[in-house]
């Protein structure tokens, strides 16, 4: 299912939703009304709202726990977001133009190895989030605004204020959480700080914690799974040219990619790039070996370029040309038909043009000039043999934690990053666009408090100083509208 069709789906449930609840409503419909009533939901245009006051007293009995600590923890809270108005703005504005440059330059053949990604960007499920992660953003977003307003609930209740109530409400699939307080501006400027930087102070502190338990994970798993001795192929793609009979298969412990360790996600990864631009090695052989195990058919072209030697109905050899030695000339064959597993097993160490073999011929294998002969060892088993395009090798999915038993899902480890990767994208992308001063955001609050408190002394009228803060509100409200549309530009251009 592409987003589209989740869109379409959504829109579809918020229509027949929005026509039963008019329907009830206009025929009065008592159990309907009772129900709306003690639950709190409430629909409205494409979205739905839950109204509760029934988490006061919880929330009520958070904020007595150490008191003078809380006090504390959202004073410094304050400072660090105020620290972040700047900073935020000024990576907001860098994003655009890097935005902006991905836009109006014409993209590249090949894109630049030193070609930096825009910092914030807009994201989009089936466009650059992959769709079968929706569960994860849309709980990990859930999450994060939650917490959001809890800071604001437990900093304001600190404050002596009264937390009305609190709710959370779907626009379209997306999850927001809010707090009805009473009026703060009748609070002291440090006091008002605190609570309306509280709630970016939090997605701050979860998007931090997020990031602990993601690098302390293989830490918490050791116990339970090994990391750093191989990856796991956890899926593989029917595209990929491993896959099928005498293959990868699904449990696999992969150590070694050609002569490239595999210990972990990130050497996985960087196996996969040298396997791509690596130059092609060959194989030193012994002239014995050759000469008892050659099964050479009379030599045809397949094409232009490639040579084969070989039973065209054989899928355990291969024909190897012989590179000769330039400080060693040998007379031997052009070519030789070998098997490919034996020539692996029977290799003394890989060669190059300038051969490197000592007591041995280097031998290359005659294939297509993109595709590549590629070993794959694995834990307890034979090599897979791969001959094909390096890229295929992409399609193969891995975790680095390999369980010890097999009763344990590898699925676990990977739930729990993917899970930390998108708090840290959502709490902190929340952080950085809540505090900028922009209209109906947190931001817009602080900056007014601020500026009035800062200018107070410089400047007699209140008036002048709500102008000014009015003006940097709507300079944040700027940039962020640009940021959006210039994000949403892009990805209209690769959806094209």
């Amino acid at each position: 299912m592409d987003f589209f069709a989740l869109i379409a789906i959504v829109l579809a449930f918020y229509v027949a939703l929005m026509f039963l609840d008019f329907t009830f409503k206009s025929c009065s419909h008592y159990p309907y009304l009772m129900l709306i009533q003690k639950t709190g939901l409430s629909v409205g245009p494409f979205q739905l709202r839950w109204y509760t006051t029934s988490l006061n007293r919880l929330i009520l009995k958070m904020s007595f726990w150490h008191p003078k600590f809380q006090t504390n923890w959202f004073t410094f809270g304050s400072w660090i977001t105020i620290c972040m108005i700047i900073p935020s703005i000024c990576l907001v504005i860098v994003s655009s133009a890097q935005l902006c440059k991905k836009i109006f330059t014409e993209p590249t053949s090949e894109p630049s190895g030193n070609q930096q990604d825009t910092f914030l960007e807009p994201i989009l499920p089936g466009i650059n989030l992959p769709m079968s992660d929706l569960s994860y953003y849309v709980f990990a977003l859930m999450f994060s605004t939650v917490f959001h307003e809890l800071g604001h609930a437990l900093a304001a209740i600190r404050e002596d204020m009264h937390v009305e109530g609190v709710g959370l409400m779907f626009i379209l699939i997306l999850p927001v959480a809010y707090v009805h307080l009473d009026d703060i501006t009748s609070l002291p400027s440090s006091k008002q700080l605190r609570v309306m930087s509280a709630g970016v102070w939090h997605n701050i502190v979860q998007a931090l914690m997020a990031y602990l338990v993601l690098w302390l994970l293989p830490y918490m798993l050791f116990p339970f799974f090994t990391v750093g001795h191989g990856v796991m192929t956890t899926q593989i793609n029917q595209k990929s040219g491993v896959n099928g009979q005498g293959g990868l298969v699904t449990g696999d412990v992969i150590t070694k990619l050609g002569n490239c360790d595999v210990h972990d996600f990130d050497s996985w990864i960087d196996c996969l790039n040298r396997t791509k631009t690596s130059v092609d090695s060959g194989f030193c052989l012994s002239p014995e070996f050759v000469q008892h195990h050659d099964e050479t058919k009379p030599v045809h072209y397949v094409d232009e370029y490639i040579i084969n030697c070989c039973d065209p109905n054989s899928k355990t050899n291969l024909c190897f040309e012989y590179i000769e030695s330039l400080s060693n000339p040998q007379e031997l064959p052009n070519h030789s038909c070998l098997n490919v597993r034996k020539v692996i097993e029977r290799s003394t160490s890989p060669c190059d043009a300038d051969n490197q073999c000592s007591s041995a011929h280097c031998y290359f294998p005659a294939i297509r000039k993109n595709h590549k002969l590629v070993v794959i060892k694995r834990e307890k088993k034979n090599e897979v043999l791969f001959l094909g395009q390096p890229t295929e090798l992409q399609y193969i999915s891995v975790t680095q934690y390999v369980p010890k038993t097999d009763y344990l899902p590898i699925s676990i480890p990977e739930s729990i990053e993917k899970f930390c990767k998108y708090l840290i994208m959502f709490a902190g992308g929340l952080a950085v666009i809540n505090v900028i001063p922009c209209f109906y955001f947190d931001g817009e609050k602080i900056s007014r408090v601020l500026v009035n408190t800062m200018l107070k002394e410089h400047v007699e009228h209140l008036s002048v100083r709500l102008a000014i803060s009015i003006c940097l509100t709507i300079f944040g409200s700027l940039i962020l509208i640009i940021y959006m549309i210039l994000g949403f530009w892009s990805l209209i251009k690769i959806i094209n």
